[in-house]
């Protein structure tokens, strides 16, 4: 992981890139569009203990997702899926949370190797991420159903879904 030079004069924020491998997310998900919101998705999990339940799957503290994708699924202009997730390692066991939530079976997500942008201290009524990439000489990289998204990133160190948070897209040069 490395910081981009100049990217906070050039963007506002603190920009690095990670190179990652596959991995997974696991969590629970909605389409967004016309009659839901990620907001309400948002809203429900936390109402009804999913997403405690989420991040208690997890050993050590995870890294709390909202992860923006597109699949077959979204039908309508502008629809997406809209996933709260964290991170599937050696350190998550999942079994107690599908236990407690026989109704909600979780949603997993393989996601491909990527070169990440990630946005430090990222606010959504700012520059959009997508213009501030190309001002860094990158793309969205979007060739396959695995790659083409993004995470709104909450560390562990703040409440899930609070004012501080990452913004991490998937880049090419």
């Amino acid at each position: 992981m490395q910081y981009i030079e100049r990217a906070e004069e050039i963007t506002g924020y603190r920009v690095r890139i990670w190179t990652r491998p596959a991995f997974t997310v696991v969590g629970y998900t909605a389409i967004v569009g016309k009659d839901t919101s990620a907001e309400q998705l948002v809203r429900d999990v936390t109402a009804d203990g999913r997403l405690e339940g989420l991040i208690k799957a997890s050993a050590v503290a995870p890294w709390v997702l909202g992860l923006g994708s597109w699949d077959p699924e979204c039908q309508g202009k502008g629809d997406y899926r809209y996933t709260v997730c964290i991170e599937e390692t050696q350190h998550t066991d999942f079994v107690p949370l599908q236990a407690q939530f026989p109704q909600h079976a979780p949603f997993r997500k393989r996601i491909g190797a990527s070169d990440w942008m990630c946005f430090e201290d990222f606010d959504h009524g700012g520059p959009n991420a997508y213009e501030l990439i190309q001002r860094l000489g990158y793309q969205f990289h979007m060739g396959t159903d695995d790659i083409g998204l993004h995470f709104d990133a909450y560390p562990p160190s703040v409440a899930p879904f609070g004012a501080a948070m990452e913004f991490w897209i998937t880049v090419m040069r």
